[in-house]
């Protein structure tokens, strides 16, 4: 007891010392807590404000402040009893809770440290002033004064610059050398550029319930009224306080959701309309996603198709989810998935229905789906559902869809947030396109290349799997309204927002892939199907930024995807054997990107000229094969994380043999040299960042042997025996390898 007694003795002289001369008076200490107050809610009303209904919005600040002022009080009250802090400092205590509840999903690699700045800095500060005000602090005569004068001084300097890096927008990005297009070029394509205007005068209506409480265009101003339909089985979620309030919000529960909807399409055109089908993701439900997409749909309407941007804003966060009391819905990707087939089949109802608008008017051999964030989860888990007959959760909802879904677009998306069945959703036969930009501040991982990977295409089915990674684009800006903020607090403030690209450079894009896909997939015009290759065809339509693509085409013959077992030595080809020598690395194991997703497995190769002479990577053939007509094809990835961005490109060279012993020799360059894995910076500081500052992105490298052919070459194009990579002109690599085959010419 007597040890406890000195400790404590011995903190309270250092708790005196620390503290202003005079207590603090009891204004000083509703100052503070008046500054803790409105510095927490102008953050969140500035966001907020615009977005969400003006009653709403107070009603929701009112009741943060209650709950944050009443179980900090509550925390206070048990701190006296433990008489562990002086008076004047409680404050601190009731500071730290309201910062707590506001910041509490900061990661931990910083976020106490900045709750702990955001407690500390206006305490100290304040009660600096006090003194100041009071006469206790100059003449600067005692070390005490001298102490609390130069803690006035930095906690001035540090809370002010320190809201000034916090709220502001971040620092110039850092150049970035676009390696690739130092590289060979491919010839561009002589197409016109796919994201510009069609012929068409886009017509704009809606259809909905009739009875929305906050959007008119599907209340007194719809054009269309339609029935709501139930969707409880789907959405179990939708319960407790949370739900309630949702339910009071929106206007209705999940037994009676809306079938709402925005709609583009070229009144004029004669011919039979495909169909687009968009569903946005996760955003704060009480802003609007759906119209977002309002340039996709006035773009392809004007192209020739009628696009539809469905409603799923009442399946999104809310300010109505309460997490102290467990709300939040749920799982409730399977139900975005669901609702989009439901509004399939309601337009599918109208082309059928004699005096309705579309009737008659739609080509249901031609659907496309597009889905944003956890949209784009969704429109595969739509495609699977399409071909099922009950719902994999609860086989009492029947399905009966069976739509002709010809082309699958995920902008962004989540993977494996929901799983029917506890497994990953896994859809086959559908050409797939999936883009992602490396500075996401949400989805901060490429998910949708697992989904991609996943994607089954029997040899038959004529169509392909394609994905897009590009530099400086984020998750909000493929949407109009979301914007180039990714995070509904201020979270958002830890990133470095100055090195993204303007809205409407990343709209573009995605402008021209989805229009090209469209082209090719649902129209079968294969002009603009290079770009899926190689985005340097199109580099006459496309902003100057780094790209990544990979693609898989459905028919193709795999030499070696190393996912057939675990003997290294082993291909996917029936007899084909794999070598090396001088190596430093030669494995195979899975590709993990960031958060622990396994995308593929892959060979990992690793080589240092220095130490070792020429390393190799071989495949030799049991049988010969014919490159006639076809290409050779691989991804390949750089294997070491670009951490400070200077990473340089990799090249090395290729070497094939037949079975004469004849051989062609070309650099990897020769298609294009090895891009470094794009590094992200993502925070305004590096310990802002919570992953790794890039990962391995597979890009698609093709040569069409034929080509590369001269007169003095012996090499029989149709004798194919052993694919050598000769490691010997980049000193020193690591790269990633996979699906090594042979695809036919485009």
């Amino acid at each position: 007891m007597a040890i406890i007694k000195k400790i404590r003795s011995i903190f309270k002289r250092i708790i005196e010392f620390l503290s202003p001369s005079n207590q603090l008076p009891g204004f000083a200490q509703k100052l503070i807590a008046a500054f803790v107050v409105v510095f927490l809610s102008a953050v969140h009303v500035l966001y907020l404000f615009g977005r969400v209904p003006l009653l709403y919005l107070i009603a929701y600040l009112l009741f943060y402040i209650a709950c944050g002022l009443v179980l900090s009080i509550l925390f206070v009250w048990l701190l006296k009893l433990v008489r562990c802090i002086p008076s004047a400092y409680q404050v601190a205590v009731i500071f730290s809770y309201l910062a707590a509840f506001y910041f509490f999903h900061l990661p931990t690699n910083y976020g106490w440290l900045l709750i702990l700045a955001i407690i500390i800095l206006p305490v100290l500060l304040i009660t600096g002033v006090y003194q100041w005000r009071n006469g206790d602090l100059f003449p600067l005569k005692s070390p005490k004064r001298i102490l609390w004068f130069s803690i006035l001084l930095i906690s001035s300097f540090a809370l002010v610059s320190g809201l000034i890096i916090l709220l502001g927008q971040g620092s110039k990005p850092q150049a970035v050398v676009n390696y690739k297009m130092k590289s060979t070029l491919p010839v561009a394509l002589n197409l016109p550029d796919p994201s510009l205007k069609g012929p068409y005068k886009p017509f704009f209506l809606t259809y909905g319930s009739g009875k929305d409480k906050w959007r008119r265009e599907f209340g007194d101003r719809v054009n269309i009224k339609t029935k709501n339909i139930d969707g409880s089985r789907l959405l179990t979620s939708w319960t407790g306080v949370s739900g309630k309030l949702r339910t009071l919000y929106f206007g209705y529960d999940q037994k009676s959701l809306p079938m709402n909807a925005l709609v583009w399409y070229p009144r004029e055109k004669k011919e039979k309309l495909p169909l687009v089908m968009i569903i946005h993701g996760n955003h704060l439900g009480q802003q609007a996603s759906d119209p977002g997409y309002a340039f996709l749909g006035e773009l392809l309407a004007s192209r020739g198709y009628m696009v539809v941007s469905v409603d799923e804003n009442f399946l999104n966060l809310s300010l109505t989810d309460l997490d102290v009391f467990g709300g939040g819905l749920k799982n409730e990707n399977a139900a975005r998935a669901w609702l989009l087939l439901k509004h399939l089949e309601l337009l599918r109802d109208w082309n059928n229905t004699p005096g309705n608008t579309f009737y008659k008017r739609l080509d249901m051999d031609k659907i496309a789906i597009i889905g944003h964030s956890r949209g784009g989860e969704a429109v595969t888990h739509a495609a699977a559902f399409n071909k099922l007959r009950h719902y994999p959760d609860d086989a009492r909802e029947k399905f009966n869809f069976n739509f002709n879904i010809g082309a699958v677009v995920a902008i962004a998306p989540v993977d494996g947030q929901y799983k029917p069945g506890g497994t990953l959703t896994v859809a086959k036969d559908i050409n797939y396109f999936v883009i992602q930009g490396a500075l996401d501040m949400d989805m901060q991982t490429y998910g949708g290349l697992a989904t991609m990977k996943r994607i089954q295409l029997s040899p038959g089915f004529n169509g392909f799997k394609s994905g897009l990674y590009l530099s400086a684009a984020n998750h909000g800006q493929f949407n109009s309204v979301w914007g180039r903020r990714d995070d509904t607090g201020p979270g958002i403030n830890k990133f470095n927002l100055k090195q993204l690209m303007d809205g409407e450079e990343q709209q573009k894009i995605l402008s021209i892939y989805i229009s090209s896909f469209l082209e090719t997939t649902i129209n079968g015009k294969t002009g603009y199907k290079p770009l899926f290759m190689d985005a340097r065809f199109g580099r006459n339509w496309l902003p100057k930024k780094i790209y990544m693509n990979q693609f898989e085409p459905a028919s193709k013959t795999v030499l070696a995807d190393f996912d057939e077992d675990i003997d290294v030595n082993t291909a996917t080809i029936k007899g084909g054997y794999i070598t090396s020598s001088g190596l430093r690395e030669w494995k195979e194991q899975q590709n993990k990107f960031l958060w622990g997703m396994q995308v593929t497995k892959s060979v990992y190769l690793g080589w240092d000229s220095i130490k070792h002479q020429n390393g190799f990577f071989s495949l030799n053939l049991a049988v010969p094969l014919s490159l006639s007509g076809k290409m050779l094809g691989f991804s390949l990835a750089a294997g070491k994380e670009n951490a400070d961005g200077q990473a340089k490109p990799t090249d090395f060279t290729i070497v094939l043999e037949d079975s004469k012993k004849h051989k062609l020799s070309f650099p990897l360059s020769s298609c294009s040299v090895l891009q470094p894995q794009i590094a992200k910076n993502l925070g305004k500081f590096s310990f802002f960042n919570e992953y790794a500052n890039s990962e391995a992105v597979p890009d698609f490298f093709y040569f069409d042997i034929a080509k590369l052919l001269n007169a003095e070459t012996k090499f029989e194009l149709n004798n194919l025996k052993e694919i050598k990579f000769i490691f010997n002109k980049t000193r020193s690599g690591d790269i990633i390898l996979d699906d090594l085959s042979l695809i036919n010419k485009l």
